[in-house]
């Protein structure tokens, strides 16, 4: 089961994809903070990530064009997936034990029953 709140803050992402929530959740026993985005603003940072990827390739790379062709029917995949509700979230750092990982701002996508709690705004850790 997961929280009516955060399912709402992620409904509204969805409706209005300027919308963007500061958040830090707990998946897993992990921390996770950034911003809750909807779910074109994810479709747009993966498209952006396989583009970085041709970018980065040799022209005569076929597995870049593989890999652009999976995560195209991934994405087609995850547009007509209903079967669970989804949270979409710029990740800025996930606090894992007493280490911050920094990913300034990619977005991952959550199972919402898989989040353990939330709290509206970020946090930031200090090196120290």
């Amino acid at each position: 089961m997961s929280d009516p709140g955060i399912e709402a803050l992620s409904r509204k992402a969805n409706e209005d994809d300027q919308a963007a929530c500061p958040v830090t959740l707990v998946v897993s026993g992990n921390m996770v903070t950034g911003h809750i985005v909807g779910q074109g603003t994810f479709e747009a940072d993966t498209s952006r990530m396989v583009e970085m990827a041709r970018e980065q390739a040799s022209d005569e790379n076929g597995a870049v064009d593989a890999m652009s062709g999976l995560v195209s029917a991934m994405m087609e995949a995850v547009g007509d997936d209903e079967s669970a509700e989804y949270v979409h979230v710029s990740v800025q750092e996930v606090m894992t034990g007493a280490e911050a990982i920094h990913l300034g701002g990619s977005v991952f996508r959550f199972r919402a029953s898989e989040i353990e709690g939330f709290t509206i705004g970020t946090v930031e850790t200090k090196e120290g």
